[in-house]
């Protein structure tokens, strides 16, 4: 595969404007001098560039693809079945851009395709309720729902502290309307249920993700619905990881569990174990009804694109079937090998017992965890370098996404990098080699972050 030379505009130096002035410029270097954004700069000064954030993709042959101009094995992916490269859902694709053209220009709240129908149907179907209603991703769902429902002065949401961070964003609009905010730690239910009781507000939600992106994990759903049901207050899941992954069909973590939507309000993606585009909300008839006159996201934007609603279509059509099963078991038998040849080696495997395709590492501190995923890289495989404040100060991760249709050899590419990094990681051997060794001093002040908030 050729070499591609990365382009130099897609490279972000975050340097100041000082050839003139403006109030835009005024506003923009003021932010420039933020801690956060002064951290950014000084990680890519000391890694030149090659701290792997910002990659570019060149070329994509199955799992082998060319980023920022090396052939690597790609364990970044959340195309967790692999329909992203199946052929009968490009096959669907090219159908649907064929037949209906590459949009339809138009917002739904005037016309839909009739796929779109049939997709927000067969979702339905998928994960068990009522009624759906398709946007466009799941952080633009968020921004339409949540704001629709809870905002005003007699609603308070109750938010994971370790939640997506589009949850906390769309909790933002609505408590500029005058709803309430508080952080929850939903693995103590307790001590959640205990806060959850005290708020004498009228119209309560607990916010959380079905399959928990950083550490790989499903949190205690039944018991958090028990929990909220008892307490006058509605669960909301974003499941955006768990969909065509969890369940007999691949409905998610509500099919995995068998979950009422009496009391639940459910967002999903189909950009991830489904390997389509575009997100949904799911429930009542009733509810779905109210937000497709309420939803500003839903409202005010286009539509899906044709070619994405068809892929999404044949992805659950195959998710439902054998052969959605058998990828799936698949996906959980490599999981468990994995994490299993990882722990011998000595590494801390985030949720270890855990049935997930999210199989994070910890590392520890920002430098070392990146210098690490770079280590890996140069091994030929990448995968997700995650530091603060994705996860908690000095909480660093490999993350490792899993896909039915890595072969052997891509996995055991994977535990030869993991091998060769392990004498320096697990023994406390410094990562971090010249040139960068002698500019560590000069950007640790900037490198430090604040603790974890969940945002």
């Amino acid at each position: 595969m050729k070499k591609t030379k990365r382009p130099t505009s897609h490279i972000i130096k975050l340097e100041k404007i000082t050839d003139y002035s403006s109030p835009l410029t005024k506003t923009l270097n003021a932010r420039l001098d933020s801690p956060a954004i002064k951290r950014m700069k000084t990680f890519s000064s000391l890694l030149k560039s090659f701290h792997l954030k910002n990659t570019v993709t060149t070329d994509v042959n199955g799992r082998k693809v060319t980023i920022d101009g090396k052939e690597v094995i790609n364990f970044s992916s959340a195309n967790y079945l692999g329909f992203d490269q199946h052929e009968e859902v490009i096959k669907a694709a090219i159908s649907g851009l064929k037949n209906l053209g590459n949009h339809s220009g138009c917002s739904r709240i005037f016309s839909s395709h009739e796929n779109i129908i049939r997709l927000e149907e067969e979702t339905s179907k998928l994960v068990g309720s009522e009624a759906s209603m398709i946007c466009a991703n799941v952080s633009h769902t968020h921004t339409g729902v949540i704001p629709a429902l809870f905002s005003n002065e007699e609603s308070e949401i109750f938010i994971d502290r370790y939640a997506h961070t589009s949850l906390h964003q769309a909790s933002l609009i609505a408590v500029a309307k005058g709803a309430t905010l508080t952080r929850v730690d939903i693995s103590d239910l307790k001590e959640t249920g205990r806060i959850i009781s005290s708020s004498k507000k009228a119209h309560k939600t607990v916010l959380i993700d079905g399959l928990y992106s950083m550490q790989g994990n499903i949190p205690e759903i039944p018991k958090l619905q028990e929990l909220c049901n008892l307490h006058d207050c509605i669960l909301y899941v974003d499941d955006a990881h768990g969909l065509g992954i969890y369940g007999e069909n691949g409905g998610g973590v509500v099919e995995h569990f068998n979950l009422s939507f009496e009391n639940m309000i459910l967002v999903g993606s189909y950009q991830k174990g489904l390997g389509a585009f575009g997100a949904f909300v799911a429930g009542p008839q009733a509810l779905i009804d109210f937000l497709r006159v309420t939803s500003k996201s839903y409202i005010f934007s286009g539509t899906l694109q044709p070619q994405s609603v068809e892929g999404a279509l044949k992805a659950i059509e195959i998710s439902s079937s054998d052969e959605g099963r058998e990828l799936r078991n698949l996906l959980w038998a490599k999981s468990k090998y994995i994490r299993s040849e990882l722990a011998n080696m000595g590494y801390k495997v985030i949720s270890q017992f855990c049935d997930s395709p999210i199989i994070s590492v910890e590392i520890g501190d920002d430098l070392k965890t990146i210098m690490a995923g770079r280590k890996i890289y140069d091994c030929g495989v990448y995968l997700n370098s995650v530091m603060y404040p994705a996860v908690p100060k000095n909480g660093g991760i490999l993350r490792i996404s899993l896909n039915s249709i890595h072969s052997a050899e891509d996995i055991e590419a994977l535990l030869g990098a993991f091998n060769k990094l392990s004498a320096d990681i697990l023994t406390k051997k410094s990562i971090v080699t010249s040139p960068i060794k002698n500019l560590i001093a000069i950007g640790k002040s900037h490198i430090q972050g604040e603790d974890y908030n969940g945002l």
